[in-house]
């Protein structure tokens, strides 16, 4: 079993129709392929966590590079896994954009402001730095 996770920004808008059709569209190839994972849309922005045997998901993530609804392509960690965390899910999905952050209780804005950290990157946890990554990413576009 292998996860693997990319970002990628979109080359033109993509309608609320749109990522619904490319949302079934994944969802029936990642039955097929035995894919899952989740998908997150915020800004342009694509962030998503792949899983499954290593051949079908690096597949899958080479289709979606020549796919020209993506630009920027960055693989930012493969690795192989012991069990799935997504394994209910063909292609989980959350959409950012849509989430009303104002009313959400708890609500960050980590990804709006700017970010700084008093503690050395060699002390942060995968998922911390990851978050920094998609963050570097984000304000470069």
């Amino acid at each position: 079993m292998h996860q693997l996770f990319y970002v990628s920004v979109e080359t033109h808008e993509l309608s609320e129709q749109d990522i619904e059709e490319l949302l079934q569209k994944s969802r029936q190839k990642n039955t097929a392929l035995g894919i899952t994972g989740i998908l997150i849309y915020y800004k342009r922005h694509f962030l998503q966590i792949l899983e499954g045997e290593k051949e079908d998901v690096f597949k899958l993530y080479f289709t979606i590079k020549a796919d020209q609804r993506h630009a920027s392509v960055i693989l930012v960690f493969d690795q192989p896994i012991e069990k799935r965390s997504f394994q209910d899910w063909t292609m989980a999905f959350l959409n950012l954009n849509k989430i009303d952050q104002p009313r959400l209780s708890g609500f960050s804005d980590f990804l709006e402001k700017s970010f700084a950290t008093k503690i050395t990157s060699e002390h942060l946890t995968v998922a911390e730095k990851l978050m920094v990554k998609f963050k570097d990413y984000l304000d470069k576009d």
